[in-house]
């Protein structure tokens, strides 16, 4: 455990978990997000053993050792006692930079252990949000187009609750509530907009318009927003058509024919909305890696997208140069034979989806499973957002990437789980060159010590065998024999 004593900083200062300053944080494998206004954040993230503790600061590190000579464990006070909460002090330049020292530590504490004094580091940059974005999207909410409206299969949040947590994650910005807005929309059905107007972009072609950047591929997104089949989310429904600025629709030819209407304006709203969607994102606190040491997904997140689509999710696609009016649909095994193979680094050209539990994952895979490894060394998943504060439905356990993320793949496996055939693909997120520093050796061994003790608690073995958490993500569909509860 650890709290700030003492503190040198120009800005003002909030905890994301809405505390006091001065409240005592920390555990193993919990990590609390500082954020400074007008600068950026900095993530603390608490990691013990027996004999050891380490607060990784955006990637610097603080570290307490027990000394060789008391090897008896009953000799020294446990570093898991809170009665001995570190005591921290914290400076931050105007250039963001900051300085996190230990100081008055107990001599019982120092008589057993081998204590670091002070670490440097750099705070995480604040996202960047356009003014006139956060104009667009606050019109959006007045007319009703955000967020999505009758939510059927979950709770919905109340406006007062969206703005109170805007105001606790989001307290750096005027734009808070549309930011926590934005997020709360992606937990619903309007994700469907947000992904479809991705993916269906010929992202190596620049349309030379800047606020619709690259030619769609419009055949194709009409056919999956007719084909949208997942309970009452249909191209009859109303409140699933508005998500694309349409009225219901009966047949092909008419969804086609509103489509050609309002498709640019379909587009405009998704890359705001998106770029609002990843601020969000990069704000929310940071999750330990030693408290979710993998994450899965099932994939394609939409239904009637197919495996043939998947390959399509990636600017690395060959078809993403065109021509304008070829289909954007690839084999998924010509995908894996190529720019997907094991080595291969990926980059994604929408919003991701992950959960906690291989069980979870299962519910929502079409044929392919994505098992998410974290990178060596580091602490954190630095480039996972958790958003389950902030869903329609508490229940859902859900982390997300944002688009452009780099992943490296590791692994490839036809394999089946719980009797479903499935591609299993092992990731690891790409870490910036210029991103927070990956922590000290020492730290990696506390890690793996706690990783073989006790945090693993679900493991892949062969065949994906898992034993599974509790948690949901995206909404449900309809299955063969009814609805699926999530």
């Amino acid at each position: 455990m650890w709290h700030l004593v003492r503190i040198l900083a120009a800005s003002q200062l909030w905890f994301s978990d809405g505390n006091p300053i001065a409240a005592q944080r920390g555990g193993h494998g919990v990590s609390s997000r500082l954020i400074v206004d007008g600068q950026g954040f900095l993530d603390v993230t608490e990691m013990r053993s027996l004999d050891s503790m380490i607060l990784d600061a955006n990637g610097a590190t603080l570290w307490l050792k027990r000394h060789e000579r008391y090897g008896s464990r009953f000799a020294c006070p446990s570093l898991q006692n809170s009665l001995y909460p570190l005591k921290l002090s914290l400076r931050i330049d105007d250039g963001g930079n900051f300085n996190l020292s230990t100081v008055d530590i107990p001599s019982i504490i120092t008589a057993c252990y081998s204590i670091s004094k002070q670490v440097s580091g750099r705070l995480k940059p604040l996202p960047e949000i356009s003014v006139e974005d956060a104009t667009f999207i606050n019109k959006m909410i007045e007319q009703k187009f955000i967020p999505y409206q009758n939510i059927p299969d979950a709770p919905k949040k109340p406006i007062q609750e969206i703005r109170a947590l805007g105001r606790r994650y989001f307290p750096f910005t005027p734009y808070s509530f549309e930011l926590a807005m934005t997020l709360y929309d992606w937990t619903t059905a309007s994700f469907a907009r947000m992904v479809l107007f991705k993916i269906f972009q010929y992202t190596g072609i620049d349309s030379g318009i800047a606020a619709l950047p690259h030619p769609l591929d419009r055949e194709s997104l009409a056919v999956n927003i007719w084909q949208s089949n997942f309970s009452v989310y249909t191209p009859q429904d109303a409140d699933y058509m508005r998500t694309f600025l349409m009225q219901p629709a009966h047949s092909f030819d008419n969804l086609t024919a509103q489509l050609e209407e309002v498709i640019d304006q379909v587009y405009n709203f998704s890359e705001i909305e998106n770029r609002f969607l990843v601020a969000a994102m990069q704000s929310m606190p940071r999750t330990s890696i030693a408290s979710k040491p993998r994450l899965f997904s099932g994939q394609v997140d939409i239904e009637q997208l197919g495996t043939e689509r998947f390959g399509i999710e990636f600017e690395e696609c060959p078809l993403n140069k065109g021509p304008v009016g070829i289909e954007l649909t690839h084999s998924l095994t010509d995908a894996l034979a190529s720019y997907m193979a094991v080595g291969k680094t990926i980059t994604t050209k929408m919003v991701w989806s992950f959960t906690d539990s291989m069980k979870e994952a299962m519910h929502y895979s079409n044929g392919i499973v994505l098992v998410l490894n974290p990178p060596s060394g580091a602490s954190v998943w630095d480039s996972v957002s958790f958003v389950t504060p902030l869903s329609d439905d508490p229940a859902k356990m859900e982390y997300t990437t944002a688009p452009g993320t780099k992943f490296k793949i590791q692994s490839i496996q036809h394999t089946a789980v719980s009797g479903k055939s499935v591609t299993m693909i092992g990731l690891e997120p790409v870490l910036e060159r210029d991103g927070p520093l990956k922590t000290q050796a020492m730290l990696e061994g506390v890690r793996q010590q706690r990783l073989s003790e006790d945090v693993v608690k679900q493991r892949i073995d062969s065949h994906g065998s898992i034993q599974s958490g509790r948690g949901r993500y995206k909404i449900g569909r309809q299955g063969k024999d009814g609805w699926m509860d999530e």
